[in-house]
């Protein structure tokens, strides 16, 4: 009789559990359900957030205007006057430039003046109608305080807090977004002098230096020395597979112990070289030094500059029409004396600067002009909360002061108002920074760079 009852009880229990079981698989899929049917922009800041936020804003939608560029939105504008005057970010537009308004009439422009330090364009056109922005005292925001911003769609919002103190953002170094190796350590066709003649020495392998190389190149190179080097099409191949094998073979510091330079006399400079450790080093300087030193009138020494291996897409030397194997000679007045020369005198700039290299092409020096980029957007692997950042404004930093904020706004949203909870501005937008901040401009110095540029 116990033993039913055990059973009894055991029945109940596990009865109990799988209803447990069933209903929260139910509330589950009915929860999923329900955000299958809530939109992303809703999803985005909590819907009813979202809703009580865009209450407030809806009273001050018409002050705030798309700028198109070419019939395309570039970024939001924001009325600070009836008599016309808007004000958003410069450099996002060209020269096609139109204002839009909330009620879909566009404009062109009768006036465009410009601050290059803050990134701030004063715009008028001719219309009647306008509601300009109410300003607050930005001078009184404080970290953690709710604020409002149009989205790149004007009628939508998006919210957050000010996120640290009001603060300058200095202009960050520039970028030419090149790999460059410097030009007298990397093996070009020029430098072969007689690929003819060093094809024989490594064939005979008669030094443990020539039957080292001999046996370290690539399959490819190997059968290219082999062929006839009076056919141009043997002898072309044979250089750009040898000129691979050569600029990349690491020489380590062994071979010198290993005796395998016997017979070969090196320079006091090439010994200081294979007595470091540095890797990078040993990589692309000793290679080139090695080999002048093995075969002396077959490779030269090279010209001193600084070699582009690699153009990076998009970015300042691709646009200024640099290509790679090109030679970069100077920077403005400055001689480039090496890769690292390259690197710390284009630091000297800021980004957005236009400066002017001195390029050796195929033989003939050249002038480019260059406007150069940031840092961060060009080499975007360099820094990973840029990297997971998504869309970014170009010009980020070099700003006298600037209010920081978390609200999640793409740079098309950049020009519009950052407005408090009582709906007024207390700044302008400037830039997407990064995954978790946007600048904006500070109501104070808005008016001050209105009244400059009127």
């Amino acid at each position: 009789m116990a033993s039913h009852r055990s059973i009894g009880r055991a029945f109940l229990v596990y009865a109990l559990l799988g209803l447990v079981i069933f209903g929260c698989s139910l509330v589950i899929k009915i929860g999923a359900a329900e955000l299958h049917h809530v939109s992303r922009s809703d999803r985005l800041n909590g819907w009813k957030t979202l809703r009580d936020f865009e209450n407030l804003y809806r009273p001050h939608r018409d002050s705030v205007v798309e700028i198109l560029e070419d019939g395309d939105q570039v970024s939001l504008g924001t009325v600070v006057s009836e008599d016309g005057f808007i004000v958003t970010k410069a450099s996002e537009f060209g020269q096609l430039l139109e204002v839009q308004l909330f009620d879909y009439r566009k404009y062109v422009p009768e006036l465009v003046s410009v601050d290059e330090e803050n990134d701030f364009a004063l715009l008028k056109i001719d219309a009647e109608g306008l509601h300009a922005v109410q300003w607050a005292d930005s001078s009184i925001c404080q970290m953690g305080q709710w604020v409002i911003s149009p989205h790149e769609d004007e009628s939508q919002v998006r919210v957050g807090v000010i996120s640290t103190h009001t603060r300058e953002v200095p202009k960050q170094f520039g970028a030419l977004g090149v790999v460059s190796v410097n030009a007298n350590d990397y093996l070009t066709k020029n430098d072969l002098k007689d690929l003819n003649k060093l094809a024989d020495i490594l064939n005979e392998g008669n030094r443990p230096i020539d039957r080292w190389i001999r046996n370290e190149v690539s399959d490819a190179t190997g059968a290219a020395l082999e062929k006839d080097m009076t056919n141009p099409f043997h002898r072309s191949t044979l250089e750009d597979a040898l000129l691979s094998d050569l600029n990349f073979f690491v020489f380590e510091k062994t071979l010198y112990s290993q005796e395998r330079f016997e017979g070969i006399e090196l320079r006091a400079e090439t010994r200081t070289l294979i007595s470091e450790q540095s890797p990078r080093r040993m990589r692309s300087v000793l290679n080139r030094m090695l080999l002048a030193d093995a075969y002396p009138g077959l490779i030269t020494h090279g010209n001193s500059g600084a070699r582009i291996l690699e153009v990076v897409s998009e970015s300042a030397a691709e646009k200024a029409d640099l290509k790679s194997g090109d030679v970069i000679l100077s920077i403005d007045s400055s001689n480039v004396n090496g890769s690292i020369d390259l690197t710390r005198l284009v630091r000297q700039h800021t980004a957005g600067e236009t400066i002017f290299i001195s390029i050796l092409r195929n033989g003939e020096e050249m002038k480019k002009r260059v406007s150069l980029g940031f840092f961060d957007s060009t080499f975007p692997d360099q820094d990973v909360n840029i990297a997971l950042s998504g869309d970014i404004s170009n010009r980020r930093t070099g700003f006298q002061e600037i209010i920081q904020h978390d609200s999640p706004l793409p740079p098309k949203a950049m020009g519009g108002p950052l407005f408090n909870l009582e709906g007024r501005a207390i700044g302008i937008n400037i830039a997407r920074y990064d995954r978790v901040a946007t600048f904006a401009l500070p109501s104070a110095l808005v008016q001050t760079l209105i009244n400059k540029l009127k």
